[in-house]
């Protein structure tokens, strides 16, 4: 019986596998990220999933994008989503979504950092189609040193009415010299894995929600106080953190004063060689005394 039951689980298996490469036949663009994915090449599946958010879908369309966006990100964190595609008078881009929590008010930004030793005229951000995500923006500029080389960081912020949606959306970079450069960036659902929040007037805890990416960076824990300066908030001092975060300020002298008190939990992936940034941010007022100096 184990000998005649042999021939037929085989052609159970021969079968099974014709119908599965007669599936991948299908020119559905839909159908090409599903078999671009199992055969792990991340640029095609990239491609397709493209094409598939061109095409108006539906909700659960959506989801199930976002599903199989999540399982491409969990092979190496998105590093090869996309092959190189920056032009040589850009050196970095990083797309952050920001989501900051006050008493009684969360605000929400998009912001996209461009470094380029180019004199950049603008940068926008559209979701498909043609749809700017907000028409509050600000393009601002500060110069850095790296390398021994002065660079000049680009940033060019959003402020949202709500979160930013899932979804396909187009950047684009122009300098004043007439150079442009465009691209595709894939949003998945928002998922912070780590979160955090208030323990106590001067504390705070990180709550765990899911398991972290082992292929992604670890979460940044940022801290930073900020002055009331001349009508807007100028950064008087910050510290990042990528393992043993700090749960209170310690250690720190400053002057006596009411400052804003920023705490923030920011998750990083990559597409290709840009990068995608989520950070959740908790904030509110700290007052520094003689009595409550930070020990």
């Amino acid at each position: 019986m184990r000998i005649a039951l042999l021939p037929l689980l085989m052609f159970s298996c021969v079968a099974n596998t014709a119908q599965a490469t007669d599936w991948f036949k299908s020119s559905d663009a839909l159908t090409q990220v599903h078999k671009h994915l199992l055969d792990n090449d991340l640029p095609q599946m990239f491609d397709s999933l493209v094409e598939v958010w061109q095409i108006n879908s539906s909700q659960s369309r959506e989801d199930h994008l976002n599903e199989l966006f999540d399982q491409a990100l969990n092979k190496d964190c998105g590093k090869t989503l996309t092959r190189k595609t920056l032009p040589d008078w850009i050196s970095s881009v990083v797309v952050k979504r920001h989501i900051i929590q006050s008493p009684g008010r969360d605000t929400f930004r998009v912001s996209i950092n461009v470094e380029s030793e180019n004199n950049i005229q603008d940068i926008t951000f559209e979701k498909w189609v043609d749809k700017i995500v907000s028409s509050d923006s600000e393009l601002t500029k500060d110069s850095e040193v790296v390398n021994n080389a002065s660079v000049s960081l680009y940033r060019k912020r959003y402020n949202l009415a709500s979160q930013l949606e899932s979804g396909l959306y187009r950047l684009s970079v122009k300098d004043d010299g007439g150079k442009s450069w465009s691209t595709w960036i894939v949003l998945g659902e928002v998922a912070m894995r780590q979160q955090v929040r208030w323990a106590s007037k001067d504390t705070w805890r990180i709550d765990k929600k899911e398991l972290l990416n082992p292929y992604c960076p670890l979460p940044k824990l940022e801290i930073g106080l900020y002055d009331y300066v001349d009508e807007h908030y100028e950064q008087v001092w910050g510290k990042s953190y990528e393992s043993d975060y700090p749960m209170n300020l310690t250690g720190e002298e400053l002057p006596n004063d009411r400052y804003v008190l920023a705490v923030s939990m920011v998750h990083s992936r990559w597409q290709g060689d840009i990068a995608i940034e989520q950070a959740q941010t908790i904030s509110k007022t700290y007052d520094i005394s003689s009595e409550e100096e930070l020990k």
